[in-house]
């Protein structure tokens, strides 16, 4: 498996996982194949279900290619912060079962959320969590989490942005359907609105001092300030990353190579 996720807890501050690379020439094909939207095919690796992937066609590989390349002239962030997403998005199917997890954003810089889970119960006819990511790719994960993240966090808290969480949790619903089809759709949508059914899940690269749980602690602290409530709401993620805009560029150009490879063979 391309990532080995290793549990954390900070009492009631919050609690999470530790993410460390097992495999990254395995985690770069895998991050290849969400470029090329083939989100289903890697669900289905990463549940342990042996397939054929797909064919890469001419045309998927070049929007792949350009999802995984900076712009000339541009800085990388946009870029790194969409390969984050996609790590982050298979982080998550590793880290959970029963759940529903949006395929990534197939564009830079998306405005909406940077990532969306619903967990549902053991009858998978209610959901009892919705979970909201927040993906930094930075290399200053404190000031990152207590400006952007705390920010958006707290507007959610504050009721802000339900116009885009309920059709979010719809979308997402119906394109599942057929793993649930008794579920009530509308029924579901509404629990979105209850204060404690709303996670958050934090994720950030950080340096490998994080690796000691007070000093990761620390990188979190407030989280139960923003977020009240039952610790399971606060959910947060590290991987230690040293050199993070250089290793960004070489998994990048490595994910681009299998890329070309895929397509050149067809």
């Amino acid at each position: 498996m391309p990532l080995i996720l290793t549990p954390v807890s900070h009492g009631t501050l919050c609690h999470g996982s530790r993410w460390s690379i097992d495999d990254e020439d395995d985690l770069s094909r895998r991050v290849a194949q969400l470029a090329l939207g083939q989100a289903r095919h890697v669900a289905a690796i990463l549940s342990g279900i042996d397939k054929a992937p797909p064919v890469t066609r001419q045309d998927a590989a070049k929007g792949a290619i350009k999802l995984l390349t900076v712009p000339t002239g541009k800085p990388p962030y946009h870029r790194d912060g969409w390969v984050f997403q996609a790590i982050s998005w298979i982080a998550a199917h590793r880290g959970q079962t029963g759940a529903v997890i949006r395929a990534p954003h197939m564009i830079h810089a998306h405005k909406g959320f940077d990532g969306f889970q619903l967990k549902l119960d053991n009858t998978g006819q209610n959901i009892t969590a919705v979970v909201i990511f927040e993906d930094k790719a930075t290399e200053n994960p404190r000031s990152k989490i207590t400006g952007d993240v705390w920010t958006g966090i707290r507007e959610l808290e504050g009721g802000g942005r339900m116009n885009e969480l309920i059709p979010e949790t719809g979308g997402l619903l119906e394109a599942h359907h057929q793993r649930f089809p008794e579920l009530d759709i509308d029924s579901a949508i509404e629990r979105i609105a209850w204060e404690e059914a709303r996670h958050f899940r934090v994720a950030v690269t950080a340096d490998a001092s994080h690796d000691k749980d007070d000093v990761r602690a620390e990188l979190f602290k407030g989280f139960d300030k923003v977020a009240p409530g039952h610790s399971a709401r606060r959910q947060a993620e590290t991987i230690a990353i040293p050199e993070l805009r250089d290793w960004m560029n070489s998994f990048s150009a490595n994910a681009v190579k299998k890329i070309e490879e895929w397509r050149d063979n067809v």
